[in-house]
């Protein structure tokens, strides 16, 4: 299912985008494939962590019957997708015990800490963790030249929300587990075996993961292992697990020290008891028909989900010290929850209305606004929690003085809690940028034309920047906007200027920004069964053609890295310069 608002393939089934959190239920409409080649999603709208914003315009497409069958993957991030592993579906939340939400995690790959992004007081990342498989084997491309070959079949992976470290299951063999693994930028080593389900913190320096499982006791043992000191610790050899794959209930806060889970089930009464582990003291019990839904470090915030028993429902909280704050009652299901990145803050919707609690207070109401997710600047952090309850981290400081998406279209919400509606801008609107400053935001409106903004001015007055879009990527800085129109012609705008004219017959689909040249990588005269051409210009300069660069079916990039794959299934890699190299051959993308 195609998610309107940042334009990533979600998986079938799925309630909520995986990248930027958009509730699908709100976007089926548009559920259409875009003009991209066989198996891959639509390019990303939002950067939340990796490259340059891309916009595609939808349209019809139908794939050519030699690379239908290949799995789905990505240029969204621009990094290619973990493939459908075919495990069970996400049961919907249910009361007492099956209430645990089960929250599968879905992390874009990005990497290494950066300057901070001034506008949301995030991290830019410049590096970056793919995965490959090649016959048996997983090819890991770590940082710029760095490579890794495992032997097995990888069944799935996480990254942190940095991107900068990536757990993985390899070999999985039902109830007999599979091999996890921990991965860096430069090499990887295994943690552990027999693994059933695991769960990587947002830091990555901490892994929950689950092992023994007991079918006649529904219970199995918790480990919780740091991968800075390299240390396993069981938690508890009696949490509450439902055999599934996934991790129901258990939570790990952002540096993997502190860790939620549930046990003590009673099948006759239906009843559970929650517990919370902070910083490896003993754990202690959190509540009865209660589990912990975040976990901030030390336990500073604790939100929880806490069941009445009855027709009431569910309601969330949040503990700060000794004080408990209802934030929801009778919780709905699917509810969307999104969090800065220290926890201290939460966004959420009830009914039509969105609401933000800080620092453990009382929820205040943001009037004007059902926010859908944040547009955060290209290379900020953002995870994502799939599940019945579905949980967005944003590796910013705040969740205000920043723009989002609403079912009415883009709006600025200001550190006291103003709105700044867009003009032109509708909840159809997928293509939006927001700069790293967050001074200038570019997005397609509602007549599909470019347009530029300062989104925190109050009646700012809109610049056209193109027209008739079906594509656009933009530096980090907003100065530099290449986009391709409805007649595949590419054009380059710097800064306040006129557009140039870059090049004819363009793929919308392939534009590929890298970040440590600042040049544009595209496909010219693509087609469905041979690919396309590769060439590149620098700042909208005459395009120049990629020796090597032909029959070339996908075209993706990385903090570190431009990625292609020809038609005879060859990756090759380079810096983000014109010198690309071969990375492997007859591979699949994971």
């Amino acid at each position: 299912m195609r998610c309107e608002f940042c334009g990533h393939m979600n998986d079938p089934g799925t309630k909520s985008c995986a990248t930027c959190g958009a509730l699908l239920t709100l976007t089926e409409a548009s559920d259409q494939v875009s003009n991209q080649a066989p198996g891959q999603a639509p390019p990303q709208t939002s950067k939340q962590e990796s490259a340059p914003t891309q916009y595609t315009a939808p349209a019809q497409y139908q794939p050519s019957s030699k690379y239908q069958p290949r799995d789905r993957y990505s240029v969204d991030n621009d990094e290619p997708r973990p493939r459908d592993t075919g495990r069970a579906p996400t049961p919907r939340i249910r009361k007492f015990m099956p209430i645990i939400i089960v929250a599968v995690i879905v992390i874009v790959a990005v990497i290494v800490l950066a300057p901070l992004l001034k506008s949301s007081g995030g991290v830019e990342v410049k590096d970056s963790i793919s995965f490959f498989t090649d016959s048996g084997i997983v090819v890991v491309s770590g940082n710029n030249n760095a490579k890794t070959t495992i032997d097995g079949d990888l069944y799935s992976s996480q990254r942190s929300i940095d991107g900068s470290k990536a757990a993985m299951m390899i070999d999985y063999r039902g109830a007999k587990g599979a091999e996890l693994w921990f991965v860096t930028t430069s090499g990887s080593y295994q943690v552990a075996s027999g693994v059933l389900a695991y769960r990587l913190s947002d830091s990555g320096n901490g892994i929950a993961y689950i092992i023994d499982y007991s079918g006649s006791k529904g219970t199995a043992a918790l480990h919780l292992y740091d991968t800075s000191a390299k240390k396993d610790t069981l938690v508890t050899d009696a949490a509450q697990y439902r055999d599934d794959g996934v991790m129901a209930g258990i939570c790990v806060s952002p540096n993997g020290r502190s860790v939620g889970y549930t046990g003590g089930y009673n099948a006759a009464k239906a009843e559970f008891t929650g517990f919370i582990q902070i910083d490896g003291k003993a754990p202690e019990e959190l509540g009865s028909n209660t589990f912990a839904v975040a976990i901030s470090d030390s336990g500073k915030y604790i939100y929880y989900n806490k069941s009445s028993g009855d027709d009431r429902g569910n309601s969330l909280f949040v503990r700060s010290g000794r004080n408990d704050v209802r934030l929801i009652s009778n919780m709905a299901d699917g509810t969307q929850l999104m969090l800065n990145r220290d926890y201290s803050e939460i966004l959420f919707n009830v009914e039509d209305r969105t609401f933000i609690s800080r620092n453990g207070n009382e929820r205040e109401r943001i009037s004007g606004a059902f926010v859908l997710a944040l547009v955060m600047p290209r290379g900020a952090q953002t995870g994502t929690n799939a599940g019945d309850l579905n949980i967005t981290v944003y590796g910013s400081k705040t969740l205000t003085n920043a723009v989002t998406r609403t079912n009415e279209g883009l709006a600025y919400i200001s550190d006291k809690l103003e709105i700044n509606k867009i003009s032109s801008s509708s909840n159809h609107a997928s293509g939006a940028f927001i700069s790293g400053d967050g001074k200038t935001l570019i997005y397609v409106n509602n007549n599909g034309h470019l347009s530029s903004i300062d989104p925190t001015r109050v009646g700012d007055e809109r610049r056209e920047v193109g027209r008739d879009i079906s594509a656009f990527v933009a530096t980090n800085d907003g100065k530099i906007v290449y986009y391709v129109n409805i007649d595949n012609e590419l054009w380059c705008v710097k800064g306040n200027g006129t557009p140039t004219k870059v090049s004819d017959d363009v793929s919308a689909s392939y534009l590929a920004l890298s970040y440590s040249s600042g040049k544009l990588f595209f496909l010219m005269d693509y087609s469905n069964t041979r690919g396309g051409e590769l060439y590149y210009s620098n700042e909208g300069a005459r395009k120049v053609k990629i020796s090597g660069g032909d029959e070339v079916l996908q075209l993706w990039s990385t903090p570190a890295n431009i990625f292609f794959i020809t038609y005879d299934d060859e990756v090759f890699r380079s810096n983000g310069n014109e010198s690309f190299t071969k990375f492997e051959e007859s591979v699949a993308l994971s």
